[in-house]
């Protein structure tokens, strides 16, 4: 498996090239502004990518998703639970004018928890894990968790931005749907450092207060 996390932007949001070594296959997460190191990092790994998927959409993790679609000819997919934030994306733009007038990109496929997203001969499983946002997924390939603002090294996702329901929800659903992987499991992500289910289950101060 091939796993790239290229950061950039602003707020220095992680986004990810999952890839299949023998078919040559890959999918693309969370694509931000940084978007010509994420095209250069492609082209580096010779991946024909397939599809993008993000973890969710706010400004930070949709900003290139527009321009990577004109350039890859890919769809694009969330959860369902996910529009509604992404339709108040211009109202981002206005909240974060650095970022400039951001495309709205549109949605060909959703994709639900459970589903199976193939990458060549690769599965990645869908989980649906609300609290950041309503339709913040997660996705599980092999030993690597890549969750999005769901979970941190040492942290959690905010509840009190657009889409946030409570942290009483949040951390319920990591301990329901993440922390049921083994301690082994890489937890990729979408800032910040690597960390791993055991860690976390060991030391996050959050996921211990509610």
């Amino acid at each position: 498996m091939i796993i790239k996390c290229v950061p950039g932007g602003m707020f220095l949001t992680n986004c990810y090239i999952l890839g299949d070594e023998d078919s040559g296959e890959g999918i693309l997460i969370d694509p931000g502004e940084q978007i010509v190191e994420i095209m250069a990092e492609i082209e580096r790994t010779g991946l024909k990518i397939k599809r993008i998927i993000n973890t969710h959409t706010h400004i930070d993790h949709v900003a290139g998703v527009q321009t990577a679609k004109n350039i890859l000819g890919v769809p694009f997919s969330i959860h369902e639970k996910e529009q509604p934030v992404l339709d108040i994306l211009p109202e981002a733009c206005r909240r974060y004018p650095a970022f400039g007038d951001v495309e709205t990109p549109e949605v060909e496929e959703y994709v639900e928890e459970g589903r199976k997203i193939a990458i060549g001969g690769l599965q990645a499983d869908v989980l649906l894990v609300p609290g950041h946002t309503w339709g913040s997924i997660c996705f599980v390939v092999e030993d690597v968790i890549i969750s999005g603002d769901t979970l941190f090294a040492g942290s959690v996702g905010r509840v009190d931005l657009t889409g946030g329901t409570t942290m009483e929800e949040l951390v319920g659903s990591i301990n329901e749907k993440l922390l049921v992987y083994p301690d082994s499991y890489r937890v990729l992500s979408g800032h910040g450092p690597e960390t791993t289910i055991g860690i976390e289950r060991e030391s996050n101060p959050f996921l211990s207060f509610y």
